[in-house]
């Protein structure tokens, strides 16, 4: 199975960067292979978005706001609130004519992550949002945005990723989110050991979903939903659980080695993302956890 491709600033429209865009963290670097993401104060501008082979959400984190869209077809003015939701599905272009100062997210989405589960039709036949409200996409953009400020690897982003252009299709098609998709199957014991054999061996790596799926012959979606019913908690979380345990060795055993050096040993981004998961798990920094241990 080929390795995906990483999800870089050039297969985007590039819009930001042309108008000016003050972006303050972006996935460019970070390795994400599913989405790209970026968060930026936006100043008014008018631009073309063509059309691309993978989709775009931009998330209003400010607001309301004026804003002109025209699809070639219609020309429609929307007065969008914060919270609202722009959403431009692949093959499709819109002109944008945004009159005001705006704080956004903007999350480009692979089409591969519309066809696993959804409509046979799923992307021809999604249609463009223009600035409506959605909690459960507001909260799930939130949450990129989260993981784009920890710097958090490709691992952590995909099943957002996924949900994400899942609720597309749900609010397109109206398809409830029930039947067999909720049945509870569940890794072999061969598959997970595998896989968690896999992560102690790649602790210090960026450790991908796909990378872990491969493993069990699954589809991404597939491993994420079974890992979870076999181990109780996301791969994701299962990943920063060992490395977090990793580091409380280090920091026990090896008292010459940094924090910055504990951080890229255990897979961490950097020395503030390691003090931050460390705190989170444990409820003490790094430091204080390696004084308590001497």
């Amino acid at each position: 199975m080929p390795a995906p491709s990483i999800f870089g600033t050039s297969q985007t429209h590039g819009v930001l960067q042309q108008v000016g865009a003050q972006v303050s963290a972006s996935s460019e670097g970070l390795g994400w292979t599913s989405a790209y993401a970026s968060t930026q104060r936006e100043q008014p501008y008018e631009a073309n978005f063509p059309a691309l082979s993978d989709s775009l959400m931009v998330l209003h984190r400010g607001g309301p706001v004026d804003l002109v869209y025209n699809t070639g077809r219609q020309s429609i003015s929307r007065h969008i609130p914060k919270g609202g939701v722009f959403f431009l599905p692949a093959g499709q272009e819109c002109r944008i004519h945004l009159r005001g100062l705006l704080d956004t997210t903007h999350i480009y989405l692979r089409s591969e992550l519309f066809g696993d589960g959804g409509p046979a039709t799923s992307l021809a036949g999604l249609a463009p949002l223009f600035g409506e409200r959605d909690p459960v996409l507001e909260h799930l953009a939130g949450a990129v945005g989260t993981i784009l400020a920890e710097a958090a690897p490709s691992l952590a982003v995909d099943p957002i990723a996924k949900a994400l252009a899942g609720r597309f299709i749900d609010l397109n098609f109206r398809t409830p989110s029930t039947g067999p998709s909720r049945r509870s199957y569940q890794l072999t014991n061969r598959q997970l050991r595998r896989v968690l054999d896999f992560i102690e061996t790649h602790i210090e790596a960026d450790i991908r979903l796909d990378a872990l799926a491969a493993l069990c012959g699954v589809s991404p979606d597939y491993f994420l939903r079974t890992f979870k019913a076999t181990a109780g908690v996301s791969p994701y979380q299962y990943v920063l659980n060992r490395r977090v345990e990793r580091a409380k060795r280090l920091l026990a055993e090896d008292a010459a080695a940094s924090l910055a050096e504990v951080a890229v040993r255990c897979g961490f981004a950097h020395q503030e993302h390691l003090s931050r998961m460390f705190r989170r798990f444990t409820g003490v920094t790094p430091g204080q956890y390696r004084r308590a241990s001497s």
